[in-house]
């Protein structure tokens, strides 16, 4: 019995313009994370059982019917095996109608099916569970790609290096966005914070900050698309490029000085780029009033600086914190956005751990395991409380292998 965990992602500098291969700067979000947990022992015999509480999701799989199904995908492919994919799709997944849990479970069943060698297939439950909200843009389908692939190749008695699991979660990746840009779950594997351009892979660039990056997270609850927000760039761009180029130079630029002044640990000069930045998102028109809610109070209590990350249009803000902000500010700003706005705020640091291994027999106290388990099987555990028991560097100090 193990636990795997990846932290989520965000974006500090460069989104939009990274889709137009400018440099941009991603980190972790160690504080957001997926937990998975493996169990084969006291299960239901002959069964795959799947169980994400957080997407109010349970399914379970004959284990004769999997061991008949043959992995065709190859890590040296840059494609998917369509063969395996229809199977999954035709004869795996014909009874799960919401979006959401299919797409998840074709995911868990693809890593699962292309890891797992056919005659190593045996009863397994996994639950997952996670403090990443979904949808928000923080990486979490690369956070729940990269604990899958941990895991499988555990049980498969595979090599544990991240530069496989970054390689499968990636596979994962795949199979739920088509495209991705593989910076999510290099993010979500090694975790730190990268330099990196969209079409240039061997020139990211790891920065390691002199001091760790406290920030505010904000998630609006706004829905939106990325698609449609990348699309209406695009055609601001194309209607006019003389102007819009400027701009996402400008950004470009941001990033690149963003990027020193987060490694020297600069804050007043990332709090002034972080402002900038967010000015110039606003000119490309992917802002949206809720997001702008989130910057005028932090004006407004002067606590730092906020910028929409992610594709904008709703979804999250970052809130970088200066040193004159108080406990009593913060909770202000935080409290502020909760009560009167329903928005959900995450302090979060920015870098730090990425993938982790717990071994539970390495666990000598029993209560505390108990604790964990109980966790996996709570159908509302809370933030705190999973913090609490299971946070890799938190409170509970367990032995996670890093």
């Amino acid at each position: 019995m193990f636990v795997t965990s990846a932290p989520g992602k965000v974006i500090i500098f460069g989104e939009h313009s990274a889709v137009y291969n400018k440099p941009a700067i991603a980190a972790a979000a160690s504080s957001l994370r997926s937990y998975l947990l493996i169990e084969t022992g006291n299960i239901t015999p002959n069964t795959l059982q799947l169980s994400f509480p957080n997407l109010k999701f349970e399914h379970q799989w004959s284990i004769d019917a999997l061991s008949k199904i043959a992995d065709c995908h190859s890590l040296e492919s840059n494609t998917l095996c369509q063969s395996l994919l229809q199977t999954i799709d035709s004869t795996l997944l014909s009874d799960i109608a919401n979006p959401l849990h299919r797409s998840a479970a074709q995911c868990f069943l693809y890593l699962y099916l292309s890891i797992t060698p056919q005659n190593m297939r045996s009863s397994l439950k996994c639950t997952l569970i996670s403090t990443l909200p979904v949808g928000a843009g923080l990486g979490s389908s690369a956070s729940v790609s990269v604990v899958l692939s941990q895991a499988f190749l555990k049980l498969s008695n595979c090599e544990l290096s991240k530069k496989l699991i970054n390689q499968w979660a990636f596979v994962g990746e795949t199979v739920m966005h088509g495209t991705p840009s593989g910076i999510d779950n290099t993010i979500a594997t090694y975790g730190g914070a990268l330099q990196f351009i969209k079409d240039d892979p061997e020139n990211t660039k790891e920065l390691c900050p002199e001091k760790p990056i406290v920030a505010i997270l904000t998630y609006t609850k706004i829905p939106r698309s990325t698609k449609v927000l990348v699309s209406n760039v695009r055609d601001l761009y194309e209607s006019m490029p003389d102007v819009v180029e400027p701009i996402l130079d400008s950004m470009a630029q941001i990033a690149l000085s963003g990027g020193k002044a987060l490694q020297e640990a600069n804050l007043q000069q990332v709090l002034q780029l972080v402002r900038i930045n967010h000015g110039l998102l606003v000119s490309l028109g992917v802002s949206h009033p809720g997001l702008e809610i989130i910057r005028n109070l932090t004006t407004e209590l002067q606590v730092g600086e906020t910028k929409l990350t992610g594709a904008g249009g709703g979804g999250c803000a970052l809130t970088f914190l200066n040193n004159e902000a108080s406990e009593q500010d913060v909770a202000q700003f935080r409290d502020t956005l909760h009560e009167k706005y329903n928005y959900q705020t995450f302090e979060t640091t920015l870098g730090g751990i990425g993938c982790s291994l717990l071994d539970i027999e390495q666990i000598n106290n029993k209560e505390q395991v108990s604790s964990i388990l109980n966790l996996f099987n709570s159908k509302n555990a809370s933030m705190e409380q999973i913090d609490n028991n299971l946070l890799p560097g938190g409170p509970a100090d367990l032995p996670w292998q890093i």
